[in-house]
């Protein structure tokens, strides 16, 4: 354990989230759909050419009652862009209980279009064949019977957080290291006597101004709704090593996340809770010491008191400490996923699956006495869903550093830039998307334990597909305790 005192010193010294709206069983709108109407009216207000964003509107006039304001949205989405499949096929299924000449015409336009797209597939589902196909004897158009409540924006708002602060890797590096120094500390005290709590805890809360409190990071999904509040927020971390001897460690842990937005905003408040257990193993591997764990997390997001989904996760690593101080973090974590609300096509948009992740970060030290550390990872992910829409694979990297002005004030900028491929994506425009973020912390130590900060982030998500290319800014106020 020499080696991991040395590393302690060394590195011690230094998002709506939405439910998805649907529609009631009354002809009352809730609170959130109004909300959410508001949002979509004021998207078509600043970008009246958008067809996707008229297709939306249209979709939540319908599930609302709106009948003729939908069949507008709709003739004006097919207007704006005539080889858009999604408008044709929504406003086909608006049509064929009313017209069904004119509902067939856009149903073929569909096959026109996107032949292979899963708006075509659903259409022959019913029966519904394009001009010249394989029993095409009965060619007339069906009432489909979609819930048009499942896609409100294009962005689908059925959201949960897992990743909840970054959009990368990061998150899981920062508390890994928070575990490695607090375990550290403990083996240093038992060397000089001192005595040890078996429970380590870490509390960061704090009050944000967020520009788009419904782009949370999440593992399988972007809101791009635009909507700023201040907004408090809660992160615990704990866990308590009921076994705790010099090579092996075993006990209960608990993780969380909690928001609270303005008034306004409360249906966007979060509540994740995620409670799980860990064993830890040391062991010599050739001239340096690795730290081998096995953790089981199970997770549940609520949004305003609304179960939205469940997650267990297991994560194995391996943290291993070199003779030169350097340490390597290296994980494979896997998770299935179980969320509240498929939608009315699951193949195309139910969320549950499987997620696999892994990464390998490196803590390195340098020869400044004010920038003695810092850290650049890597991790790829792939989300292996149920639905078309939202299988993706995902190339993720980041850093970060400290600069120390002073005994107590330092300064941490993050980096971190990604790119997610959604190969089976339905909709006609690409939702493939690159992005970045930069975020920084101005903080002040007031003691060993209490730190307060000033933080200020930006994180940009670029993509051809208008429906999910959106960005959000943040900074505020935060203090971390720890024992």
């Amino acid at each position: 354990m020499r080696l991991l005192r040395a590393f302690a010193l060394s590195f011690t010294a230094c998002w709506l989230i939405a439910s998805p709206v649907q529609a009631d069983d009354t002809d009352t709108p809730t609170p959130a759909q109004l909300k959410m109407l508001a949002m979509l009216q004021d998207k078509v207000a600043v970008n009246p050419n958008h067809s996707d964003g008229w297709r939306s509107l249209g979709r939540l006039q319908d599930t609302l009652g709106m009948t003729d304001d939908a069949g507008q949205s709709f003739l004006k989405a097919v207007s704006l862009d005539e080889h858009n499949a999604a408008a044709h096929f929504d406003r086909g299924q608006y049509l064929s209980t009313q017209d069904p000449v004119a509902a067939n015409h856009h149903f073929q336009r569909v096959f026109e279009i996107a032949p292979k797209s899963h708006y075509a597939d659903q259409l022959r589902s019913q029966g519904i064949r394009a001009v010249g196909e394989p029993n095409d004897r009965d060619n007339r158009p069906k009432p489909i019977g979609i819930d048009s409540s499942d896609d409100i924006d294009g962005s689908s708002m059925r959201l949960a957080s897992y990743e909840i602060q970054t959009f990368d890797g990061s998150d899981d590096v920062e508390t890994r290291k928070l575990e490695l120094e607090k375990q550290a500390e403990d083996q240093l005290a038992k060397t000089v006597g001192q005595p040890t709590s078996p429970i380590r805890w870490y509390l960061e809360t704090g009050l944000l101004y967020n520009d788009n409190i419904t782009l949370t990071p999440v593992s399988r999904e972007l809101a791009q709704s635009d909507s700023a509040s201040f907004q408090g927020f809660a992160s615990p971390d704990v866990d308590w090593k009921i076994v705790n001897r010099d090579a092996m460690r075993l006990g209960p842990l608990f993780r969380g996340y909690f928001t609270l937005n303005e008034s306004a905003f409360s249906q966007f408040n979060l509540a994740s809770f995620q409670p799980g257990v860990f064993v830890e193993h040391d062991r010599p591997v050739g001239q340096s010491d690795t730290i081998f764990r096995l953790e089981t997390v199970y997770s549940r997001d609520l949004f305003d008191g609304s179960t939205v989904g469940d997650r267990l996760a297991g994560t194995l690593s391996a943290t291993t400490i070199l003779p030169s101080l350097d340490a390597y973090y290296l994980y494979l974590t896997l998770a299935d996923s179980d969320f509240r609300d498929d939608g009315t096509l699951p193949s195309q948009t139910s969320l549950d699956g499987t997620t696999y992740t892994t990464g390998i970060s490196r803590f390195s030290r340098t020869r400044w006495q004010r920038l003695p550390t810092y850290a650049i990872g890597v991790d790829l992910e792939h989300a292996d869903t149920v639905g078309d829409d939202y299988r993706y694979w995902s190339f993720n990297s980041h850093a970060s550093t400290t600069y120390h002005w002073t005994d107590r004030w330092s300064l941490t900028p993050t980096l971190g830039l990604g790119y997610r491929s959604y190969a089976d994506f339905t909709g006609p425009v690409s939702r493939d998307e690159f992005f970045w973020r930069l975020h920084g912390r101005l903080q002040y130590a007031c003691s060993e334990r209490l730190k307060i900060a000033l933080v200020a982030g930006h994180d940009r998500f670029a993509t051809d597909n208008d429906d999910y290319d959106t960005e959000r800014t943040e900074g505020g106020l935060v203090m971390t305790w720890t024992n």
